[in-house]
């Protein structure tokens, strides 16, 4: 995994919010909540995919 706590940071500082107000620590929350949300998506077609070829191992 690559770490993207820095291109959070410049997310978030790109709306000129204080680092440790609440809005900063409310824009950093959305990010992980929407890195997990897009991490969570590729695993689950990784394994749809994964399922589908063991199902159907005569399509290439």
């Amino acid at each position: 995994m690559v770490d993207t706590s820095g291109d959070d940071d410049a997310f978030c500082r790109a709306n000129n919010v204080a680092p440790g107000s609440s809005e900063y620590i409310a824009c950093r929350k959305d990010r992980d909540v929407q890195r997990a949300n897009a991490n969570a998506r590729t695993d689950r077609r990784q394994r749809d995919l994964g399922e589908y070829m063991m199902n159907h191992p005569d399509h290439p």
